[in-house]
């Protein structure tokens, strides 16, 4: 009876092996990375992940400066997606000659919002393959136009982008003085109708029927979002941030320059989901990993 019941968990074992391995085998590659740092010193510092065309975000770190530092990360980097846990604590040596500064920059993939660089009026608008797109455009150089658009994916039509879909933040502590950055990040950028030719239907996402009002996509579309939560503090110091982050889906956009010398404390929770994820998505939460 033992042997029969130990059979049968190693044959469900096997099949479920069986069922697991194209799993992740059709996810393609991970790049993951966890780093600690404790460092009293002088110190400079920088680390740059992730692609601004291929995996959802781009980020760009250095340390500077002089005093008691401690960080922790954890990167988790796959197609078109990558998420991102930062911590850091430091206090400036009291006899620095220089302030001790982290700056943090992350570049979004997603496309902002777009105008149009020029007029575009016709009767009939053909691809470059003179095929029909549509009937009958009438738009005007500065009016707002998706940058998936029909004109816009054809090449027929140039835009400008309104936002820099730029995050950045950098803390400078004074001598003598503590900081704090911590965030919590995942972006996601999938292909869309731009892509048709290099990704099939599984991984991206189109207008249905050419309905820019209706959008479909693949069960394996990595979705197309951008969420942070963020903590920044200085007991004495400079504190700068530039925000430019917008949607052509809402429409809706997140702009801010600020600079703040003395005690500053800022929290953050944003969150842009233009499309949502496919249901067999890689999504890089920890129960991915199982």
């Amino acid at each position: 009876m033992q042997k029969e019941s130990f059979l049968s968990f190693y044959l469900a074992f096997v099949l479920l092996l069986a069922l697991a391995i194209p799993v992740f085998a059709e996810e393609g590659p991970r790049f993951s990375h966890s780093a600690r740092y404790d460092i009293d010193g002088i110190m400079d510092i920088t680390k740059e992940f992730g692609d601004p065309c291929t995996t959802g975000a781009f980020k760009r770190q250095t340390i500077r400066g002089q005093g008691k530092f401690t960080k922790s990360e954890d990167v988790q980097i796959a197609r078109h997606i990558m998420s991102f846990e930062d911590e850091m604590e430091w206090s400036t040596a009291d006899d620095a000659v220089s302030n001790l500064q982290v700056t943090s920059r992350i570049e979004l993939c997603a496309r902002p919002m777009s105008a149009a660089a020029d007029d575009y009026a016709a009767e009939y608008v053909y691809d470059n393959d003179y095929e029909l797109i549509r009937e009958g455009y009438d738009i005007r150089q500065g009016d707002i136009i998706s940058p998936y658009h029909p004109l816009v994916v054809e090449g027929l039509l140039g835009v400008s982008p309104l936002t820099r879909q730029v995050w950045a933040t950098a803390v400078s502590s004074e001598p003598g003085h503590e900081g704090a950055y911590k965030a919590d990040l995942i972006a996601a950028y999938g292909p869309g109708p731009h892509d048709e030719e290099a990704y099939g239907k599984d991984f991206r996402w189109w207008f249905d029927d050419d309905d820019m009002g209706s959008i479909s996509h693949g069960d394996r579309y990595v979705g197309n979002y951008f969420e942070i939560d963020q903590y920044v503090f200085t007991s004495s110091g400079e504190t700068r941030r530039f925000l430019s982050i917008s949607s052509p889906f809402s429409n809706a956009y997140i702009e801010e320059d600020l600079s703040v010398t003395g005690m500053a404390e800022i929290t953050d929770d944003f969150k842009m989901d233009n499309l949502e994820p496919g249901i067999d998505a890689i999504t890089l939460a920890w129960h991915d990993l199982f």
